[in-house]
């Protein structure tokens, strides 16, 4: 298994938080501080003097996470304190690309998004990311999807609300899996052809391991662990959760032993 991290010449971990562990020295590692100051949703990631280069840094987003193995897969950079920091993602998808949980909204983001194909769907994970989804959704028309059990006031207005326990199909090749326990709406998408799992706060990867983050839990630490016993039966090799490391595994088999090994 492979915890897929970035930046680690430039950042580090001190006491469970980020911190500078040297200055960028060559142009790839700018480019990727530059990336972070960004993202960076505390805006705790700062220069003496505004970059010259700070436009091109911001032309990157959204990125590529792997061209080679995840094709038409992007983060989006741009994270919102309303959403916590999490990441978002973007899926490009020939029956319409489907923007997974919201970004800080930036019409500089939304138009790399539009020349990409803008978005159809906006898959929602559960109620705490949702930052900018009212914005996003003026912004490209787009069908915005939630489990009924996380809408609140802020959400009312989803154009899908899903009912029941699932799973639901997205066309034919994407499936949404309930995984109640974070939330009692947390949902995830399962990208099948990429054998891709977008998690959102339902599991992630710390430096410890796989962790459902026990403190932040709003509906039911079981339920929860229960949930992650339902992902031994898909086929995926790849987790992209809302907060942690990505992780990619070499197999199903390591996969269903790692999961079992946490359960």
């Amino acid at each position: 298994m492979k915890a897929l991290t970035t930046l680690m010449q430039v950042f580090t971990r001190v006491g469970g938080m980020s911190a500078v562990y040297k200055q960028p020295t060559c142009k790839d590692d700018r480019l990727k501080a530059l990336q972070a100051l960004i993202s960076c949703p505390t805006n705790s990631i700062r220069t003496e003097v505004p970059p010259p280069d700070i436009l091109e840094a911001q032309k990157t987003f959204p990125i590529p996470i792997d061209e080679k193995k995840l094709p038409g897969v992007y983060h989006c950079g741009y994270h919102s304190s309303k959403s916590y920091g999490a990441s978002s993602y973007l899926i490009i998808h020939p029956d319409g690309n489907i923007l997974i949980d919201s970004p800080k909204f930036t019409e500089r983001l939304a138009r790399k998004i539009e020349e990409l194909g803008g978005v159809c769907y906006m898959f929602l994970t559960h109620k705490d990311d949702v930052a900018d989804h009212g914005k996003w959704s003026k912004r490209f028309c787009c069908d915005r999807i939630l489990h009924s059990g996380d809408v609140e006031a802020c959400t009312a207005d989803v154009e899908t609300k899903l009912d029941g326990n699932g799973p639901w199909r997205l066309g034919q090749d994407i499936m949404l899996i309930h995984t109640p326990g974070h939330t009692e709406g947390s949902v995830c998408l399962f990208y099948m052809p990429l054998k891709i799992l977008f998690t959102g706060d339902h599991l992630l990867m710390r430096e410890s391991g796989l962790d459902i983050v026990e403190m932040y839990n709003r509906y039911s630490v079981g339920t929860q662990l229960d949930s992650v016993k339902k992902l031994l039966d898909l086929d995926f090799n790849w987790i992209m959760p809302g907060h942690g490391r990505r992780i990619e595994f070499k197999d199903i088999e390591e996969k269903n032993a790692i999961l079992e090994a946490f359960c």
